[in-house]
């Protein structure tokens, strides 16, 4: 396949990609249309089966999610809650923030397990989006911290409806970037990047909607302490990454 070839194809897949996840997005956010959510997600991932196909005739695992890989569940659930509970906790424990209220299990399950399923589809498909695409087109013309980088910018640019939120939002947002992109470079999927990114959504959802906490400092915003959080976080997962994840 020709470089032209190739820059034409990922260009539109992007672009289909592109459109149909932030239709999904819009159904939810401002139409509260879960069920037009659920079905623009199923034809984001259709799209990027038969856009597979056409970019390298490799399906899904053109853009990092083959049959194998799912063994990184269970790890990639326990990164993603770790990455999110540290900072919470911190917080918590240093007075940032402070816990109103915790409701009961009941509401708390009735409010957590429709977040979950419905956040399952677009961590997946936002991971595809940002992070596959990039990988699979350019891992053999970039270095890998330039790959970091760029996806990370990506994923940044890819929350339009956050872009006005302010530093602090963006920041935090590029740093989640170069995390959720490390898993990738070693285990070549998928799998372990949106299993963490999934968990870390519904820990954050139930952590901070499910449970009310209130601001309690004026000296620095919980966005700022997660980014400081996270900034000591990427060193680690950059050496377990390194050392210990094989696909």
């Amino acid at each position: 396949m020709s470089q032209l070839n190739r820059a034409v194809k990922i260009s539109t897949t992007f672009i289909i990609l592109f459109a149909l996840y932030h239709a999904a997005e819009y159904l939810i956010l401002f139409k509260n249309n879960a069920i037009g959510f659920l079905i623009v997600q199923c034809i984001f991932f259709a799209a990027a089966y038969f856009l597979g196909r056409w970019y390298s005739g490799n399906g899904l695992s053109a853009w990092g999610l083959p049959l194998r890989g799912k063994k990184f569940f269970l790890v990639g659930i326990g990164y993603g809650i770790l990455i999110y509970a540290i900072p919470y906790l911190v917080s918590i424990f240093i007075g940032v923030d402070r816990i109103t209220e915790i409701p009961d299990w009941i509401r708390a399950a009735k409010a957590s397990v429709p977040f979950a399923f419905g956040v399952l589809f677009s961590s997946f498909s936002e991971d595809v989006l940002t992070r596959g695409l990039i990988y699979t087109h350019l891992r053999d013309e970039l270095k890998p911290v330039w790959l970091v980088i760029l996806s990370a910018l990506v994923y940044v640019l890819n929350h339009i409806y956050r872009l006005g939120d302010g530093i602090e939002s963006l920041l935090y947002l590029f740093l989640l970037g170069i995390i959720f992109f490390i898993p990738l470079l070693r285990t070549k999927n998928l799998w372990l990047t949106g299993f963490m990114h999934w968990s870390g959504n519904t820990f954050f959802f139930i952590s901070h909607n499910v449970i009310q906490t209130e601001s309690n400092n004026d000296l620095i915003t919980s966005n700022y302490l997660f980014s400081i959080c996270l900034a000591f976080l990427i060193p680690v997962i950059w050496v377990i990454n390194k050392y210990s994840l094989k696909d």
